[in-house]
């Protein structure tokens, strides 16, 4: 069990409150989340070890789906990334060596790489990682502290890691390691949940991205930065970036938790746009859904 904050190492911690899986309702196991007052970062205490987890994640994990993430066929994605000269907040990687670390079943290498990216991708699961190899797409299969071990010679233009850190059981150590990969002047994105969020705020255990016990770590924008710089790295951009349907999702289990919306009233009705403008605004006050940090070597 944490004495202390396993980023900041403050010993100002205390329970915030007992969570619950919100992927199975008949799932009885709660999950004691606490929080640090000197870098608001949470984390569940004890942290569940790998046998329990592994109880959890199954090949249905969404995270492995060979398409998850997609917005539309990869012709429609290539060319609007073309167009805008971005993909996922990453400049075009064209020329460029990109790595996935938990690239799950490989969705954002195979866009990178038909955007003219050497791809490479570090996947724990054998499950995501036999899709992502079955697209043709190098992949090692392991942890980050196997895959140094045998390549920590490689460097690589592009680093990202998308809603992953959350899920290790060493935030500052898997940053750290990662940042040896980088090569010089290289980009490196990290995007985790905003556990302080405006939704995250007030739905608390029951908010979707809270989403226990996968997401071990709850980070806020001050324990993200916290972490980043325990690991040696200096954030370049550190903002906020809401998909309007997570904030559509939000708005309505507020509604029918705050306000006693009836789930099927509130299913039914039109909030995608109300969702977009909220979106907008709570990234405007860097109150979004999820932390997007850049780093540069």
């Amino acid at each position: 069990m944490f004495r202390e904050c396993p980023i900041c190492a403050s010993d100002a911690i205390a329970l915030r409150f007992n969570g619950f899986t919100n992927r199975d309702p008949d799932d009885g196991q709660t999950w004691p989340v606490f929080g640090c007052d000197t870098c608001e970062h949470g984390f569940i205490n004890p942290q569940p070890n790998a046998e329990t987890l592994n109880r959890y994640y199954s090949k249905s994990y969404e995270a492995y789906d060979d398409k998850h993430g997609a917005d539309g066929d990869d012709a429609s994605v290539v060319a609007r990334a073309k167009a805008s000269g971005e993909f996922r907040h990453i400049p075009l990687p064209t020329g460029k060596r990109v790595l996935d670390f938990g690239c799950g079943g490989g969705y954002f290498l195979n866009i990178c790489r038909q955007l003219g990216a050497t791809v490479h991708g570090i996947e724990p699961s054998p499950h995501g990682a036999q899709l992502t190899r079955g697209q043709g797409i190098p992949v090692f299969e392991g942890s980050l502290d196997q895959f140094i071990a045998k390549h920590g010679d490689q460097r690589f233009d592009v680093i990202t890691s998308n809603h992953v850190i959350e899920h290790v059981p060493d935030p500052v150590g898997t940053l750290k390691g990662l940042g040896t990969l980088l090569a010089p002047g290289g980009l490196m994105t990290i995007a985790v949940p905003n556990a302080a969020s405006t939704f995250a705020s007030r739905l608390g255990a029951e908010w979707h991205s809270t989403d226990l016990p996968f997401h071990i770590h709850q980070f806020s924008a001050k324990s993200l930065q916290r972490a980043a710089t325990e690991a040696g790295l200096s954030i370049r951009e550190l903002g906020t970036t809401s998909l309007p349907a997570a904030s559509t999702q939000s708005l309505r289990l507020l509604l029918r938790r705050s306000y006693k919306v009836p789930q099927r009233l509130s299913q039914r009705l039109p909030l995608e746009l109300v969702g977009k403008r909220i979106a907008r605004k709570h990234d405007a006050e860097k109150r979004g859904e999820a932390l997007l940090a850049k780093f540069a070597a």
